[in-house]
C-alpha cells in the first residue's frame, strides 16, 4: 500500500471509532519522496500530526517511556478490544493462536527474522529476565554489561550473581565516543575465557547514544568463540533502521509500545535457533518441545487485542518508511541541539553530531541546576515536560521528541534552555 492511500485510510479509520476521534483528510498529503530533504518538509509532518491526538496541556518531550498509537492503530486495538469482551472464552479457545501467529509472522517480516526464532512477551525487561534467568549458568562465569545499562537488566544480573555465583564485568562505555573502537574496547578489555556473555544495550535510554552492536559482538566472537551476545534493543526498534540480523547477536529484545507506536504491552525475544532448547523458560512450560520458541510465551491469559494490533502498528511505519523516519527523529533532536550546543554552561550528553550515534533521544545538563531541578524548571516556568536522569555516569534531563512534535514546541525549549543558562 502506497503511504499516501494508508494515510487516507488511516485517517477514515480514524474517524469511524467509538471515541470521539476526528475525521481526518490527508488526500493533500504531499509525498516527501520528492523533496531534497523529506525530513524538513513540514508541510508533510505537520499532516502526519494530524494522525496522533497531540494534547495540549503541555509540550511533551518525554516519549522516551512510550509513544502514542496514531489514531488508525488506537482504533483498530478499541475494536479488537470490543471482539474479544464480546465473544470471550470463544475467541480465547478457537481464535487466539491464529491471531498470535498473524501477529508473529508480519513481525518476524518487519524484523527480517525467522519467525521460529521470535517469542511475543510483553515488554524487554520480560524478554531479557527470560534470557538471564534461564541461561544455563555455573558458579564462577562471567558476564559483560554496560555501565549505563537499563536498571532492570542490572538488577537481573545482579540476582543471577547472587543466586549462581557469576561475575559481573561492567564495561566503561564512553558518554562522547570519538570511534566504534573506543566503544568495542570497553567491552572486548573484560572479556576472558570464564566469560559466557555480553549484553550490549543498543540504544542507551539515559543519553541517546546508538551504540555499535555488531562491530563489539563480531569482536567479541573473533576473539572468544565461545562467548554468546544479546541486545536490548528496547528503544532502537522502529527507531533506527536495521534488521535484526544485522546485529550479529544471539539474542535481541524490544518492547513495541516505545517507537512501533503498538498498545502498551507487547515486546519481543528473539534467539537463534540453536540456542531455544538451552535456556529455561521464565514460567514452566512441558507441553512444547524444547525447540518451539512458544514455551517462552507461557504467560497465562493475556490481552491478545494488544498482540493483534501490531500488524497495523507495522502499516502505520511503513507508510512513512523505517529510513526517513529515523531521519526525522534525528532532525527534530538535532535541530533544537545544534541552536544551543556550544553555550557556556550547557553540556549535551550526546554524541549529536554523528548521525550513526543518535537518533530522537538527547540529554541536557545545565551548570548551577540538578537534573530535578532543571526538569522542574522547564516544566514549572516553560510548560515543557522532560525526565531527569540521576545516574552514576549520565546527569542530566533527556528530551525525547517524536513525530508529532513540532518546531514551534522545539523552538520553545531552546527559549526555555537559554533562559535556564541565564
Amino acid at each position: 500500500m502506497q503511504r499516501r492511500q494508508f494515510l487516507n485510510k488511516a485517517a477514515l479509520v480514524a474517524g469511524a471509532g467509538l471515541m470521539p476521534l476526528p475525521v481526518l483528510s490527508v488526500s493533500a498529503l504531499p509525498s516527501p519522496s520528492i523533496k531534497p530533504e523529506p525530513e524538513k518538509d513540514e508541510e508533510y509532518w505537520n499532516e502526519v500530526r494530524k494522525l496522533f491526538d497531540v494534547q495540549d496541556r503541555f509540550i511533551n518531550l518525554e516519549n522516551g517511556y512510550f509513544s502514542p498509537q496514531p489514531f488508525s492503530t488506537l482504533k483498530f486495538h478499541q475494536l479488537r478490544e470490543v471482539y474479544v469482551n464480546k465473544n470471550t472464552s470463544w475467541f480465547m479457545r478457537r481464535e487466539q493462536e491464529k491471531a498470535i501467529e498473524d501477529a508473529r509472522t508480519a513481525l518476524s517480516a518487519f524484523l527480517g527474522c525467522d519467525s521460529e526464532e521470535l517469542a511475543i512477551t510483553r515488554n524487554t525487561t520480560e524478554a531479557l529476565n527470560t534470557l538471564i534467568m534461564g541461561f544455563p549458568w555455573k558458579k564462577g562465569d562471567e558476564v559483560v554489561i554496560g555501565d549505563q545499562d537499563y536498571g532492570s537488566m542490572n538488577e537481573a544480573f545482579q540476582q543471577v550473581a547472587a543466586r549462581y555465583g557469576v561475575k559481573i564485568k561492567v564495561a566503561k562505555v564512553p558518554v562522547l565516543p570519538e570511534t566504534d573502537e573506543q566503544v568495542v574496547n570497553a567491552y572486548l578489555s573484560l572479556c576472558s575465557k570464564k566469560t559466557r556473555l555480553v549484553h550490549i544495550t543498543h540504544l542507551i535510554n539515559l543519553s541517546g547514544q546508538v551504540v555499535p552492536v555488531a562491530a563489539i559482538s563480531n569482536a567479541v566472537k573473533r576473539q572468544f568463540p565461545q562467548i554468546l551476545t544479546a541486545s536490548d534493543s528496547a528503544h532502537a526498534v522502529a527507531h533506527i533502521n536495521f534488521k535484526i540480523t544485522d546485529l550479529q547477536v544471539d539474542f535481541a529484545a524490544a518492547s513495541l509500545h516505545k517507537w512501533l507506536c503498538n498498545p502498551l504491552g507487547v515486546g519481543f525475544l528473539w534467539m537463534k535457533k540453536v540456542h531455544i532448547p538451552k535456556i529455561w523458560p521464565l514460567m514452566g512450560d512441558t507441553g512444547l518441545p524444547k525447540e518451539n520458541i512458544r514455551r517462552f510465551e507461557h504467560q497465562g491469559t493475556r490481552p491478545i487485542q494488544s498482540i493483534e494490533t501490531l500488524p497495523e502498528a507495522i502499516r502505520f511505519h511503513q507508510a512513512i518508511g523505517s529510513e526517513l523516519k529515523e531521519k526525522r527523529l534525528r532532525y527534530l533532536m538535532q535541530y533544537w541541539v545544534q541552536q544551543i550546543a556550544g553555550i557556556e554552561g550547557l553540556e549535551i550528553l550526546t554524541p549529536w553530531k554523528n548521525d550513526k550515534r543518535c537518533g530522537a533521544i538527547a540529554n541536557l545538563s545545565v551548570k548551577g541546576y540538578t537534573p530535578n531541578e532543571l526538569a522542574a524548571f522547564l516544566l514549572e516556568k516553560h510548560n515543557i515536560f522532560s525526565v531527569a536522569i540521576q545516574h552514576p555516569v549520565i546527569n542530566g534531563v533527556r528530551i525525547t521528541p517524536h513525530l508529532f512534535t513540532s518546531l514551534d514546541e522545539l523552538n520553545a525549549l531552546v527559549k526555555a534552555v537559554k533562559s535556564a543558562v541565564k
